[in-house]
């Protein structure tokens, strides 16, 4: 945040680097500092309704390929509707036929950080 010259930050996390984003999302401060978060064909972290991140309501932004075979987009996808019914501004793409590295490749970044300035 100190290098970002007061603009906003939004932390990205693809596959097992999702670990990453969820453990700083517990942090209160680190979560504070941040704008929004986004996981892109990551693992499901069962804990992470009851982050720091998930109770200031900042936004999040799933990708994940149908056909991950590494991670379960279902999986993914039950965690997303659990923060939507929570009143979390959320939102989840789901790349059709895609596999674990097309979240990474196809996400289109404009829309995915345009959707996270307005919430």
């Amino acid at each position: 945040k100190a290098k970002s010259g007061g603009k906003p930050v939004i932390l990205a996390c693809a596959s097992m680097g999702s670990f990453i984003c969820y453990g700083i999302s517990r942090d209160a401060i680190a979560a504070g500092d941040l704008k929004g978060m986004v996981i892109l064909g990551g693992a499901v972290d069962p804990d992470f309704s009851k982050s720091a991140l998930i109770k200031a309501k900042k936004p999040v932004y799933f990708t994940h390929g149908s056909l991950d075979k590494v991670y379960s987009a279902d999986q993914q996808a039950s965690i997303f509707r659990a923060l939507l019914k929570a009143g979390v501004p959320t939102r989840f793409t789901l790349f059709q036929t895609g596999t674990h590295g097309t979240p990474v490749r196809m996400t289109d970044w404009r829309a995915v950080l345009n959707w996270i300035f307005v919430h």
